[in-house]
């Protein structure tokens, strides 16, 4: 009842601050924030000097992980409400520069699993025992850079680099399979030398008990991740519907409905 709980409030201040800001991300925020969630709440320690990292290669859905560090406090009072303004340490896609709780600042996408690589390779040299996390988008996949890393990355069977697929079935502007039909995601990954498992994206004690079991080096080999999600989901009308990929403000009935659903309404 907790998580529901907290995953309720996080769409709100997700939906709160790009409505103030009148410009973001709201679909793939959404869609991945139950995986955000857990990586973040359950798997790392924000005190701890040697914490496992979280790379959010699909930079966009910056307003769900500023959402969850809000949860956990770890922003300013209100600092949500200056999301995207100019000085803001919550820009549109994640700086480093500016917000230093980050473990990469990203936009451009396809650099996420090879910025992970880089940790993975620091925290040997180090003798570090942590994890990397690294979520990707489905429509990422047809980054190039995205495949060199996963070439290394099984190669050399890094086994703690942990990498998610955001699966929502679309990317900015059409569907998945109108744009570049995914074929055989099992079969490629495999193919590069990772252990493939699929999940319902929004379950959160699913993904909680793949981490755990990943994190306790149930396998041999590299792990990806590919999470069945809903764009826009938690709120009805947003579901599916890719015209709330990148919105600006919403019309006043579709933001008072949108909480009324998130029991927020007002």
């Amino acid at each position: 009842m907790k998580n529901s709980e907290d995953l309720k409030e996080l769409r709100v201040k997700i939906i709160k601050s790009i409505q103030n800001t009148d410009s973001g991300h709201l679909g793939p925020s959404f869609s991945c924030l139950e995986i955000l969630y857990v990586i973040i709440k359950k798997f790392i320690n924000f005190r701890k000097k040697d914490r496992n990292k979280i790379i959010l290669s699909k930079g966009h859905a910056a307003p769900a992980i500023y959402a969850i560090f809000d949860h956990l406090n770890l922003l300013k009072k209100n600092e949500l409400k200056t999301l995207r303004r100019f000085n803001s340490r919550l820009q549109g896609h994640p700086d480093k520069k500016k917000l230093k709780i980050l473990d990469f600042g990203t936009g451009a996408l396809g650099q996420g699993l090879s910025v992970s690589i880089g940790y993975s390779l620091s925290s040997k040299l180090l003798n570090k025992k942590n994890f990397i996390f690294c979520l990707l988008g489905d429509g990422e996949l047809q980054e190039g850079q995205i495949w060199e890393a996963a070439m290394y990355i099984g190669s050399k069977k890094i086994k703690n680099i942990v990498t998610f697929i955001d699966g929502n079935k679309f990317q900015n502007e059409f569907s998945i399979k109108d744009t570049l039909k995914e074929e055989n995601l099992k079969g490629k990954w495999e193919s590069f030398g990772f252990k493939y498992l699929e999940t319902d994206g929004h379950y959160i004690k699913k993904l909680e008990k793949i981490i755990k079991d990943i994190t306790n080096y149930k396998y041999k080999k590299p792990v990806v991740v590919y999470c069945n999600t809903t764009k826009g989901k938690g709120v009805s009308f947003m579901e599916g519907n890719n015209k709330y990929h990148s919105v600006k403000k919403l019309p006043l009935n579709e933001f008072n409905k949108a909480l009324k659903e998130l029991n927020e309404y007002e």
